[in-house]
Parts: C-alpha cells; structure tokens; sequence
C-alpha cells in the first residue's frame, strides 16, 4: 500500500519502501507480513529542533514476515506460521503542535 505508506512516512523512508516493493516486482516476489504483536516499546530519546519533535522509540515486537513466488504463491523464504521475534529502533518526527507524527527512521538492533 504505497499510498498508507506515504501517510505516514516521511518522503525518504517512503521512497525506500516503495524501492524495496519495486525490486521484489521485478524479482517475481510478494512480501507478505503479518501477525504483528508489540512486546516491548521504550521511549529512547525525544528532542526538539526548531519547531521540529523528534521521538526515538525502540521495539521489541514478532511478526510473520514471508516472500513468496508471485507465480506460484510458494514461499521462498520465512515460515508463515511462525512469527519471528525483532527489535528495531523506530525514529518519528512531528513538524508543529497537532500534526501527525511520521516514520523518519528505522534501523534493525
């Protein structure tokens, strides 16, 4: 879903989903994710620059993530029934008092 991504992400971490989509296209592949539960989630930082609120959060949480043959629906790789455990550092940002906060970074732990 290109569009949800662009609602709430910034354009550079849009354009990287979006390139990461593209590729698995061309590749013949669908990346399926599912079951996402949160186990974990701790404010790491916050800060302001300018009229900019910055909030780094990092997760812990599983999911299911699996690619499959677009042709074939065969997985090439993941197991679909059996969630993965992940911590990754999220990073948001919030441009004024009252506008939705966006995905401005992420890194895997």
């Amino acid at each position: 879903d290109v569009v949800g991504i662009r609602r709430i992400a910034t354009p550079d971490v849009a354009a990287h989903f979006t390139r990461e989509l593209h590729e698995n296209q061309q590749k013949g592949l669908i990346n399926r994710i599912g079951q996402p539960q949160l186990l974990q989630g701790d404010l790491a930082e916050a800060w302001y620059e300018e009229n900019v609120a910055y909030a780094t959060v990092a997760m812990r949480f599983t999911m299911t993530d699996v690619l499959l043959d677009r042709a074939t629906g065969k997985v090439v790789s993941g197991d679909p029934s059996n969630p993965e455990e992940t911590t990754e550092i999220w990073t948001f940002r919030r441009e004024g008092a009252g506008r939705p906060w966006l995905l401005c970074g992420q890194q895997q732990v």
